[in-house]
């Protein structure tokens, strides 16, 4: 076409070398073209969901080590405890937490009333209620260092993030996922210390392990999938207000005279340094693990979790603190091997045009479509109308006329 629009005299010779069809091959076009910019889409979608992951991980990995560290420092030491409550610490500590990510989804100009997907109230307070009780016995775990040192809190984290994806039908069952999780528990154990000592807080880290399940199912209910930060910050804030209120009720029911011992801290300033900064860390664990289950599944967020053990471990041999043993490498490499699959995995299962927020809500009954009805069955059906007799339309029959 080009070609038709240049005057015959200046067009070029038909055998001219240079425009032979072997230096210049037909561009494709159609289908076969958009299929190649499909892919090639699908693949920096792929590549950026796995950098932000890794970010993801990473301020996870720093905002637990924060908590966990800050609220053994505060519970530890029995009657010598620079705070006298683990409940009435995460009351204490889940209001500023609440504080601060409302102050951040306001700096961020977010407007509730303007998103469609913001997460109602009593969603979000019933919600509020089951972490405050997840996270009020995680911190009674936290009132012993040696629990604090090996992470005894997230061991069976993978567990109950598996089960949950499971129940919520984001994550399939299958042998290759029993086997990960397998994998993954015992090489979060080893790589920590591998001991009997998490038998003692067991009991506590597995009821509160049966809350999550229940909470992560209704949060994926509620999870708004679109919408950036700011609706997770304004939804992580409107579940730490109930969360506060829990631990500060049930520190009145268990412990009341710990209220009056807030007024003789053994050391008060040291207190108002680590709080704010826990308040902080736990209102950032809650934002990045909404956002993982976002950008990909429950599983995935259950994957994570085992990298808090090996930057510990990581972190103790590098500064001569820990040495390495036989049983933290068998951790790391189960660990290792099941990272590996499930991330083979989820790259076959990730499909080209999913969107980059990949969790899926539960479906409402409205929402599910009837199978559609077979041919032979339709046909059957046109047959049965065809071989009824047609019934023909008629007027009523006039009377005769007589005449008188």
């Amino acid at each position: 076409e080009l070609l038709e629009a240049v005057p015959e005299e200046r067009r070029p010779s038909p055998d001219d070398p240079s425009f032979s069809p072997s230096k210049h091959p037909p561009r494709q076009g159609g289908a076969a073209a958009g299929s190649v910019v499909a892919a090639s889409e699908a693949s920096s979608s792929l590549k950026s969901t796995f950098f932000l992951l890794i970010v993801l991980a990473s301020a996870w990995v720093a905002s637990s080590m924060c908590y966990s560290s800050g609220a053994t420092r505060l519970l530890s030491g029995g009657d010598k405890a620079l705070f006298p409550d683990p409940w009435l610490l995460s009351g204490v500590v889940h209001i500023g937490g609440a504080i601060v990510c409302k102050a951040i989804a306001y700096l961020t100009k977010y407007d509730a009333e303007q998103d469609k997907e913001a997460v109602d109230t009593m969603s979000a307070s019933v919600l509020g209620l089951m972490f405050g009780l997840e996270n009020g016995l995680y911190a009674k775990v936290l009132c012993d260092v040696a629990a604090e040192s090996r992470h005894d809190v997230y061991v069976l984290r993978p567990l109950v993030l598996a089960a949950s994806g499971v129940l919520a039908g984001t994550n399939k069952p299958s042998a290759r996922l029993v086997v990960s999780v397998v994998c993954v528990l015992l090489g979060s154990w080893l790589t920590s210390t591998g001991g009997a000592g998490f038998l003692t807080s067991f009991p506590w880290i597995a009821l509160a392990g049966g809350i999550s399940i229940f909470r992560w199912v209704f949060t994926l209910n509620v999870l708004p999938r679109h919408g950036g930060l700011p609706s997770l910050w304004c939804f992580a804030g409107q579940m730490m207000w109930p969360s506060g209120l829990v631990g500060f009720e049930i520190a009145f029911m268990s412990n009341h005279g710990s209220y009056r011992q807030l007024l003789h801290l053994p050391n008060p300033l040291e207190v108002l340094k680590i709080v704010p900064a826990i308040a902080l860390a736990c209102g950032l664990q809650l934002l990045v693990e909404f956002r993982v289950v976002q950008a990909s599944s429950l599983w995935i967020l259950g994957l994570c979790i085992p990298l808090l053990q090996v930057s510990t471990l990581g972190l103790s041999v590098v500064t001569s603190e820990g040495d390495l043993t036989l049983s933290n490498l068998l951790g790391v490499a189960l660990y290792g091997v099941a990272l590996i699959v499930e991330a083979a995995a989820f790259l076959k299962e990730r499909a080209p045009g999913t969107d980059a927020n990949g969790y899926l809500k539960l479906a409402e009954e409205s929402q599910v479509s009837s199978p559609p009805e077979p041919w032979h069955s339709a046909q059957e059906a046109r047959n049965r109308q065809y071989a009824q007799p047609q019934q023909i339309k008629s007027e009523p029959l006039r009377k005769p006329h007589h005449r008188n």
